[in-house]
């Protein structure tokens, strides 16, 4: 054999191993590097998000842990009241009921004559936030006496089932919670009923707005303290609500801002001969030229509006007409009504004398009743908060309310509406916001939102224990901070930055620049593999 064809060149040998480690430094900065490096910096920052645990909400048991004192004259009967009481109520899925029996003595009640002695008897029972105590006593004129606190007073021929319904249309009201939960679960199945369509939504603050119009300045003189009226009626009233939400009180006057209707004439028999009828139908007509200068729209809050709208003479006396025909007024002076959701409006006519007296340059002059004026308003606002009048029960009274005041069962009642709606809206969103971010990869969760969402998760779950335990308030805050923290997270602005910005644009963007480095590297693989792998003869 030739020597010369035997010996390998040294520097082709060097050569070739200097291009192979060039080659594979190049692979290793590009694929090892580049590549890992591209890809973490273009991906979309999304923290772990508790999924299951969202997940499970779906199956988390909402029941309204309650206790029930009954207090009566003898153990017998006691025992027979607790017994058909809880057996009257135990379909009630969202109810729990702790039946409590006590005995007192007759002597007690029996020096008790006013409602006043009454409260002081049922203060030693030491009731907290939901708790009842149905407290039997032998002075009752009627067969019960619904007290301002958390007691309902029934004599000794009451019947069980009378204070089953006392209990179930005016305290529990369980029908208006399970419809809550379902309408808001499945809205396309459960239609909303009257008073979850006129209550307010759940928001942590509202503003409270109360507007004095006078469509004529020219003709009419209002003399009206709206500054008294709230310091003295509305702010003490909504004091009582604090744990609700946090409510601010507006005042404003407004002028020229006339009917946005023409009210029908109708003849009576009175000084002006004639009278105009608005009817019931065309009251919303009457919301939308207000809410244009009431100036609500300026805060992002929820604004619950009431509106004092002072009737010039030509338009004098002006009433409401019900769809029956009929006429619906609240004082000789005053028509009321109310928009759901929205707020209330109160008509207030000028005497009819002063309107016949009155020269056509002289200006008439209107001094409402304020507390007819503040006592409409408070009810209209009772009602769109979600506190309902109790229904009529033969036999059924109620302590008088003093100062317009809110009984604490009333109160406790709402904050059950309420903490069913916050728990039932913070679970649907925060179910929504898991789902829309397994679907769409390309929304950028950060440390906030995921903060955001766990808290909401935490808070949810633990509303829903508190209410299992009994503790109404702690539940009621729970669902609260639960509901904001929720759509906080939800409607939080890093969320949408990206996704102008998906995947296919991504790729389409950076191949170009990738592409051009990518294939001598890529082809470079090759010579490496032949290189280690192949045998020296067959590299060729």
């Amino acid at each position: 054999m030739d020597r010369e064809n035997t010996v390998i060149d040294y520097d082709t040998v060097v050569d070739e191993k200097y291009r192979i480690y060039a080659s594979i430094s190049f692979a290793v900065l590009l694929l090892g590097v580049g590549v890992p490096l591209w890809w973490h910096t273009t991906a979309m920052p999304r923290v772990p998000l508790p999924y299951a645990g969202i997940a499970r909400l779906s199956d988390l048991e909402v029941t309204v842990r309650t206790k029930l004192i009954v207090a009566a004259l003898s153990r017998d009967r006691a025992d027979t009241l607790a017994r058909d009481i809880t057996e009257a109520l135990k379909d009630i899925s969202i109810y729990r009921l702790d039946v409590v029996r006590r005995v007192i003595s007759s002597n007690l009640v029996g020096s008790a004559f006013t409602h006043h002695e009454l409260e002081k008897i049922a203060s030693t029972f030491d009731l907290g936030v939901g708790q009842l105590l149905l407290l039997e006593t032998n002075n009752l004129n009627d067969a019960v006496l619904v007290g301002s606190k958390r007691t309902v007073y029934f004599s000794t021929e009451t019947t069980s089932r009378t204070l089953t319904r006392v209990l179930s249309e005016w305290m529990l009201l369980e029908k208006s919670l399970i419809l809550t939960r379902n309408a808001l679960t499945d809205p396309t199945v459960y239609n909303l009923d009257e008073e979850n369509r006129r209550r307010f939504p759940p928001s942590p603050a509202y503003d409270v707005s109360i507007s004095v119009v006078n469509p004529d300045p020219e003709k009419l003189t209002v003399l009206m303290d709206l500054r008294s009226m709230a310091e003295e009626y509305v702010e003490p009233f909504l004091g009582e609500l604090s744990i609700l939400s946090n409510f601010s009180v507006k005042s404003q006057w407004l002028y020229l801002l006339p009917l946005d209707v023409n009210p029908k004439r109708v003849p009576d028999s009175g000084p002006l001969g004639r009278h105009f009828a608005l009817p019931e139908d065309v009251l919303p007509q009457l919301v939308t030229p207000l809410e244009k200068k009431l100036a609500s729209q300026v805060s992002l809050r929820p604004t619950i509006n009431f509106v004092v709208y002072t009737v010039p003479c030509d338009n004098a006396p002006l009433h409401i007409y019900t769809r029956s025909g009929h006429r619906s007024k609240v004082n000789a002076n005053i028509e009321a009504f109310l928009s759901p959701r929205w707020g209330g409006v109160v008509l207030i006519n000028p005497p009819v004398e002063a309107c016949v007296a009155a020269k056509s340059n002289e200006p008439v002059a209107i001094v409402p009743e304020q507390t007819i004026v503040v006592g409409t308003f408070l009810t209209q606002l009772k009602l769109l908060l979600g506190i309902p009048e109790p229904k009529f029960l033969n036999g059924v009274t109620t302590v008088p309310s003093v100062g317009l005041k809110l009984r604490d069962w009333e109160v406790d009642a709402l904050l059950r509406v309420r903490t069913i709606e916050q728990l039932t809206s913070a679970k649907l969103t925060l179910q929504s916001l898991a789902r829309l971010l397994r679907e769409i990869g390309n929304i950028v969760v950060t440390d906030v939102v995921g903060d955001r969402i766990k808290t909401a998760l935490r808070l949810a779950e633990n509303s829903a224990r508190q209410l299992a335990y009994g503790d109404l308030a702690g539940a009621f805050l729970s669902s609260k901070e639960a509901f904001v923290t929720a759509e906080a997270a939800f409607s939080d602005p890093t969320l949408t930055a990206l996704l102008y910005f998906p995947e296919d644009q991504k790729f389409a963007v950076y191949t170009p620049l990738f592409l051009p480095a990518m294939v001598p590297v890529l082809l470079s693989l090759k010579n490496i593999y032949r290189y280690y792998f192949l045998p020296t003869t067959n590299r060729a």
